[in-house]
């Protein structure tokens, strides 16, 4: 029996050996610097280059005493055109549609273009929002935006300042 302890004593660290460097085998260690709590993040890449964006106001005056006020906003950049009308002072909830007319606020004229109609409120304010490709009104003809009651009565409009500059 001596002779298999002896056996088991010269073999067990012969075989342990080969199996604690497979064990330390694996992936490579990690050599990439880690950014300390100082540096910046990296910098994203830029898939394209942004156009400057730029912003026209049209004030909105009442017609024949509505006491409807407002402004609308024409945010454009190189693809769109965004037109934010703000309201106050409308008389009743409800719809009040919103349209670009060729001309100008005093002569009327035929409509270019509905936008999306403003949402009065309790409040007598509304919002409305369209989005509009850049090139879907011209800006060589005056132009005008006109806002309507039930009827099609007018309550506000304004002069487009730089289309025909009516």
């Amino acid at each position: 029996m001596r002779s298999t302890g002896l056996l088991r004593a010269r073999l067990l660290p012969a075989l342990l050996v080969p199996l604690v460097a497979l064990a330390a085998c694996g992936d490579a260690p990690d050599t990439d610097p880690v950014p300390g709590p100082g540096d910046p993040p990296p910098a994203a890449p830029m898939d394209e280059v942004r156009t400057p964006m730029f912003q026209a106001s049209i004030g909105l005056r009442p017609v024949e005493g509505s006491g409807v006020t407002g402004e609308a906003m024409a945010l454009h950049d190189a693809d769109l055109v965004t037109m934010v009308v703000d309201l106050e002072g409308l008389p009743t909830e409800g719809e009040y549609q919103v349209r670009i007319g060729r001309g100008n606020c005093a002569a009327g004229g035929p409509t270019v273009m509905e936008l999306n109609p403003v949402l009065g409120l309790a409040d007598g304010t509304g919002t409305s929002t369209t989005t509009l490709e850049a090139d879907a009104v011209r800006t060589d003809e005056p132009q005008f935006i006109e806002v309507t009651a039930d009827g099609d009565v007018a309550v506000a409009c304004g002069n487009i300042i730089g289309h025909g500059d009516a």
